[in-house]
């Protein structure tokens, strides 16, 4: 029993090192049932706050998501036009996070936006990320010093749009 402290200490920092050690376990490839709940999870209406890509011009829109089978349909809305776009959810390799990648196009520009998406308090979904262009013919980012950004919020309650 004189022993008692050592033995809590090590129990304790056993039980801190395999908890930490599962906190930083790569998160598994969504399988397709965690992507179909994804989809159905991020659909609806959003209010859009933005940063126009090349410059520090911000703006405001709206971006409606619905669900197109196994992708996602993107509405998006900024100074009343409206560009059409597709979602897809994937992992990022180094990070192993979850992530919205939508592709539009504009005029005779491709744009792709990268985005992280997380629940807020509500459980709503709340979306960042960057904007930036792509080669129309390879579909790469086209290197920029200063993309766009762009945050989306529900606007509540959150019902997938028909």
């Amino acid at each position: 029993m004189r022993n008692l402290p050592g033995l809590l200490f090590s129990i304790l920092l056993a039980l801190l090192l395999t908890q930490s050690g599962l906190a930083t376990s790569p998160t598994p490839s969504p399988t397709s049932e965690d992507v179909d709940d994804l989809l159905d999870y991020l659909a609806g209406s959003y209010r859009l706050i933005g940063k126009e890509l090349d410059s520090d011009k911000p703006f405001l829109g709206g971006v409606v998501i619905n669900r197109k089978g196994k992708q996602l349909q993107v509405l998006r809305t900024v100074n009343g036009i409206t560009t059409e776009g597709v979602g897809r959810i994937e992992v990022a390799p180094l990070a192993s996070s979850r992530i919205l990648r939508i592709r539009f196009s504009s005029g005779n520009n491709k744009f792709e936006g990268t985005y992280l998406f997380h629940s807020d308090l509500d459980n709503y979904p709340r979306i960042t990320g960057y904007l930036y262009k792509i080669d129309p013919k390879t579909g790469v980012p086209i290197d920029t010093k200063n993309p766009g950004l762009e945050t989306l919020f529900p606007e509540a309650p959150l019902k997938p749009s028909e």
